[in-house]
């Protein structure tokens, strides 16, 4: 979950509400499934952040493979990012604009190290 936090950032103008600083005690925390909820999500995640710095085209193909994961509504599927993200209790959007912030973010890396401009 740390990498989860490192990609999507809080902007200053987020409300954050007193209630979701507090530890929450839920019995379905640690429950198989969602164990493994998160641990895709942060496959996911890290295979984003590995391949948005790539340039070459298997590099590419597998990004798109991760974004339109990414980007899908699907919500039958309980492994889709949409039904991960309402088990977690994430925000689907906010997540997906976090995403956004760190393909810019790793684009701009690659391009400097290509020396593009």
């Amino acid at each position: 979950m740390a990498r989860l936090r490192t990609l999507v950032p809080i902007v200053p103008e987020t409300t954050v509400l007193p209630e979701q600083f507090r530890l929450q005690a839920k019995t379905d925390a640690f429950l198989p499934a969602k164990r493994l909820m998160v641990a895709v999500l942060e496959r996911a995640l890290g295979e984003y952040e590995l391949y948005a710095a790539r340039t070459d085209g298997r590099g590419r193909r597998q990004l798109a493979e991760v974004e339109a994961w990414f980007a899908s509504d699907e919500v039958r599927w309980p492994f889709s990012f949409v039904a991960i993200c309402e088990a977690l209790g994430l925000d689907v959007p906010f997540v997906r604009a976090g995403l956004r912030v760190c393909d810019g973010q790793a684009r701009r890396v690659a391009r400097r190290a290509t020396g593009g401009t």
